[in-house]
């Protein structure tokens, strides 16, 4: 991968938005450090995949980059990631994450700060 930073998360977003797993696990480093805050982080590739399955098990993801900015390879968003499960209408987890990009061009760390009570309302 040759893509710079921003560009690695900026593809992160639009493959989430497509619910395509296999772009989003391409994306990662294999020992990645997934960690949505304030829940137990998911370490290596598959875990992190396992801890994103009920987000991506969404009808229609709609993630939204509200800001972003990079220092080096650590790329700082604020997002509004929202969801439409089956039979719900939309909802919505504002996100503040920053990722950590390996001289491959993958996803070694991603860190997610979030309103828990926000995301239990959000998820089915």
């Amino acid at each position: 991968m040759t893509a710079g930073p921003i560009a690695v998360v900026e593809a992160l977003v639009a493959a989430f938005n497509r619910r395509d797993g296999a772009a989003i696990a391409g994306l990662l480093a294999e020992g990645v450090v997934c960690a949505g805050i304030p829940l137990d982080p998911a370490h290596g590739r598959a875990a992190t995949m396992e801890m994103l399955a009920p987000f991506l098990a969404a009808e229609e993801i709609d993630w939204r980059i509200l800001a972003i900015a990079a220092n080096g390879a650590t790329i700082f968003t604020e997002r509004d990631d929202r969801f439409r499960f089956a039979g719900k209408d939309w909802t919505s987890v504002r996100a503040a994450g920053i990722f950590e990009i390996d001289g491959e061009g993958r996803i070694a760390a991603w860190r997610d700060y979030f309103d828990l009570a926000e995301l239990e309302r959000a998820m089915p």
